[in-house]
Formats: C-alpha cells, sequence, structure tokens
C-alpha cells in the first residue's frame, strides 16, 4: 500500500506538468486575448487530466486493491502542486 500511495504521488506530480507547461506558454505568447489564454489552460487541464486517468485505468489493471490509495495520492499531489505553484507565482513574490 505505501508503493501505490508513494507511485500516485508521482504520477500526480508527472499529472501536473502539462498544466505547468500550458501556464508557462500562456505567459510567455504575446498575445493578450482571452481565448488565447482560455485555450491554453483548458489544453494543459485535458492532457493533465488525460495523464491522470490513463495512470489509474492502469493501476485498476494491475493492482486493483491499490486503486483507491493510488488515486487518492495521485488526485491529492495533482491538487497541492498546482496550489503550490499559484500561490508561489502570485502570492509570494
Amino acid at each position: 500500500m505505501v508503493a501505490a500511495i508513494l507511485i500516485g504521488a508521482i504520477t500526480g506530480f508527472v499529472g501536473f506538468l502539462p498544466l505547468f507547461a500550458a501556464l508557462r506558454l500562456d505567459r510567455k505568447h504575446p498575445s493578450v486575448s482571452i481565448a488565447n489564454a482560455a485555450l491554453y489552460g483548458l489544453g494543459g487541464t485535458f492532457v493533465s487530466l488525460v495523464v491522470v486517468a490513463v495512470a489509474l485505468i492502469v493501476c485498476a489493471l494491475v493492482a486493483r486493491p491499490s486503486v483507491f490509495p493510488f488515486g487518492m495520492a495521485e488526485i491529492v499531489s495533482l491538487i497541492v502542486c498546482t496550489a503550490a505553484y499559484v500561490w508561489r507565482k502570485n502570492v509570494a513574490r
């Protein structure tokens, strides 16, 4: 169970990386259009959720009893990484 939690936390961090890349691309893009920002945000969120869902499906196929701790660790890790990034960029300057 500890291995499932650890792998879930790592997978949650990996799931955050597409969202991180989308936010970085949005900040570097010269356009100030709200549609452009929404496109980057939605794209990053979609890819991030696909990574998380695929990892959860693989866990369900490989180790069915560990799905709940894996999924909880994955989602908590994704939320914590996203919140820490947003807090660092917007509050802690």
